[in-house]
């Protein structure tokens, strides 16, 4: 968009991020000077009193863009296009105008509001700042991949706001990661890239700032416990720019000394100036604009052009007619060096036919040397090969002697051990007979004299003394096979060997002889709960408390399995009988 704006004479006119200012003549002659970066650039807005007296035209000088917008890899971002939906989420946020993601660095001119209407610049300079790239972190979204760098933005809101609801907060950790500070690398490679982009749609001259190396206020002078400091990674990024100014052929603006000479005692940090520090940046901005000439009308230009290339077209038919005899001179020169070399060229031929003779000597002799060299290094890998088979050997053959020893030793103790065990077996068996005999004749005896009561008394009394001998059990059930307390001991000695399905078995054959016996059911329902076998282990329960309602301990086990089973109503019902039967029950 394109509209002449009716001007003074001479006068200028300031909005929020540009200026523009006009001569009394010339004003359809446009200027256009574009500023993208942060907090160090609005010095070159002090200029405009210097470039006002020389000025041959109209004039706009804009600063576009904060410095959370102006790191270069955001900046080629923006060639991209990310899709506006994609986009949309972070604008909703964090509060940003739809155009936040926009700028008009990558076109060949720019528009301003000037009062009542637009104006259009042609950009003639373009002015970037390495400041974003030395100190910004970005993040990067974890699907989509493009970048934004939100601490400016958290920077401008009210805390109390922020602190009030996290929810941006939380929401911006889910969906993007850090990916830290630049690297020198990258900035190389993307400051490169943005050159060449907007030389690609304009002929605009570009100035880049460099950045300050010192740190402001900082005490500290020894600098050999700290492991980076920060002022030696802005020296390497100014080092940088430096290289790129000559391969890339741009103008740097030398801040770092500006400011040195200057004095930096009352700046904030390395990129905020007090504003008394404006005037010097911008006296040097100016020195490189009016070395451009960018300010002089267009038929000025061309005078000047002339004039220039007068004095250069002498000066250049003086150096040809030097060059010309100094050619002159080379040419004698060389041919005084050809009839050498023809010379030359005949006695090298000589010296390379005995050179080529001796060479395939030389070439035979290295083929036998290599033959040679071969035979060797076979004899050699077949000589360790040999040496180490003949160590590896030796090895398992100590080895294997070890070994034999120690079988030799262990199975002289297992024949030690196994004579001991037969002899100690021997003297068992003996025992055992003379037990079995001493059993037999005592049961014979204590039936004659006795009775079977008397035969039962001996072996209660035997098994109070064993309690874990099964055997004793099963002897004493073939005189009396419906003995109640002879089986729900036998049960109990069985549960303690943890042999649960014997014991289970025990006391139900038990039940057969004594249906009504409270101790046998409770049991035989512990035993069922233990092996988890709960429908029969709560029909146990339920049969012991039926036969003895009073025992509280059948309640509070029966609600355990309940409980456990999600029956919370009648395990409720169960715990409450237990608790009024004993109240500390639980």
């Amino acid at each position: 968009m394109k509209t002449n704006i009716e001007k003074n004479a001479t006068g200028e006119y300031m909005d929020s991020n540009h200026i523009i200012f006009w001569s009394d003549s010339h004003q359809e002659n446009k200027i256009g000077i574009y500023m993208m970066g942060g907090c160090d650039l609005p010095s070159v807005f002090s200029c405009v009193p210097l470039i006002k007296p020389i000025l041959k035209g109209t004039c706009c000088i804009i600063k576009e863009g904060q410095i959370e917008k102006s790191r270069s890899d955001i900046l080629l971002q923006n060639l991209k296009k990310s899709p506006q939906n994609l986009l949309a989420p972070v604008l909703d946020k964090f509060y940003l105008p739809d155009n936040f993601f926009e700028n008009q660095l990558f076109k060949p001119d720019f528009c301003v509001s000037h009062g009542s209407g637009i104006e259009e610049f042609p950009k003639q300079v373009v002015i970037l700042s390495i400041a974003a790239d030395v100190a910004r972190v970005v993040y990067q979204h974890r699907e989509h991949g493009f970048l934004i760098d939100p601490s400016g933005w958290w920077n401008n809101q009210r805390m109390d706001l922020m602190l009030r609801d996290l929810s941006s907060a939380n929401w911006f950790r889910k969906y993007f990661v850090s990916l830290g500070r630049m690297t020198l690398e990258t900035f190389i490679e993307n400051l490169t890239q943005l050159i060449k982009e907007i030389r690609q749609v304009t002929n605009a001259h570009i100035l880049v700032f460099n950045t300050l190396t010192i740190e402001p206020g900082n005490i500290i002078h020894n600098y050999q416990f700290v492991k980076r400091p920060e002022s030696l990674r802005r020296r390497e990024f100014n080092l940088a720019l430096i290289e790129l100014s000559r391969k890339l052929n741009f103008w740097i603006v030398d801040v770092d000394k500006v400011l040195k000479q200057s004095r930096t005692k009352n700046m904030i940090d390395f990129v905020h100036f007090p504003v008394e520090l404006y005037q010097p940046i911008g006296q040097e901005v100016f020195r490189i604009l009016e070395e451009l000439e960018i300010f002089n009308a267009p038929s000025q230009l061309l005078g000047l052009n002339i004039k220039k290339l007068l004095p250069q077209k002498h000066q250049t038919q003086t150096l040809l007619e030097s060059l010309q005899a100094q050619l002159d001179q080379k040419n004698q020169e060389l041919e005084a060096q050809q009839l050498e070399t023809l010379q030359a060229k005949a006695e090298i031929g000589q010296y390379r036919e005995s050179l080529q003779q001796t060479q395939i000597q030389i070439e035979q002799l290295q083929t036998q040397l290599q033959q040679t060299q071969v035979q060797l290094q076979q004899t050699q890998g077949e000589l360790q090969q040999s040496q180490s088979q003949l160590y590896t050997s030796q090895t398992e053959l100590v080895q294997s002697q070890s070994d034999l020893q120690q079988t030799q030793e262990q199975s002289e103790q297992i024949q030690a051990q196994l004579r001991q065990t037969e002899k100690e077996l021997a003297e068992s068996q003996s025992q055992l007979h003379t037990s079995q005999t001493e059993s037999v004749q005592l049961k014979s005896y204590l039936q004659q004299t006795q009775g079977v009561e008397g035969v039962m008394s001996y072996y209660r009394s035997c098994i109070a003394s064993n309690p874990d001998d099964i055997q004793l059990y099963h002897q004493a059930l073939e005189v009396i096979p419906d003995d109640a307390q002879i089986h729900l001991q036998l049960g109990n000695a069985l549960v303690r060997q943890n042999r649960l399905s014997d014991a289970i078995a025990t006391y139900q054959t038990a039940l057969q002889f004594h249906p009504n016996n409270f101790k046998i059911h409770l049991e035989l329902a512990k035993t069922l709960e233990k092996e988890k076998k709960w429908d029969e282990a709560i029909a146990s329960y339920r049969c012991a408390i039926e036969l003895n309602p009073d025992y509280s301990w059948s309640h509070k086990h029966l609600g355990d399995i309940l409980a456990e089973r999600g029956q919370i109503n009648e395990a409720t019902a169960s715990y409450r009988h237990a608790l009024q039967l004993q109240p500390r029950i639980l």
